[in-house]
């Protein structure tokens, strides 16, 4: 059986493979380690999560997130008041 997406953000989550820092013009940015590669995640001021794996590049003006930012998502949601 395949994991879905938000299956495979919570296991890199849990695994420790998220790492979030603040950087300058934005909110935050994570990098993520997802088997060979690391995908860097990057939330934007207007709320948008933009990483920059293939689906990411593709999809991220939509809500349809990639795993990485699925995983990145859980780590900021619970820092936001």
């Amino acid at each position: 059986m395949t994991e879905t997406r938000a299956e495979k953000a919570q296991r890199l989550v849990d695994e420790g493979r998220v790492d979030l820092r603040v950087p300058g013009p934005f909110l935050a940015q994570g990098f993520v380690q997802s088997g060979r590669f690391t995908y860097i995640v990057a939330l934007y001021p207007n709320g948008h999560y933009v990483c920059d794996c293939a689906w990411g590049r593709i999809h991220s003006h939509t809500d349809d997130l990639c795993a990485h930012a699925l995983a990145v998502k859980l780590v900021v949601e619970p820092m936001v008041p």
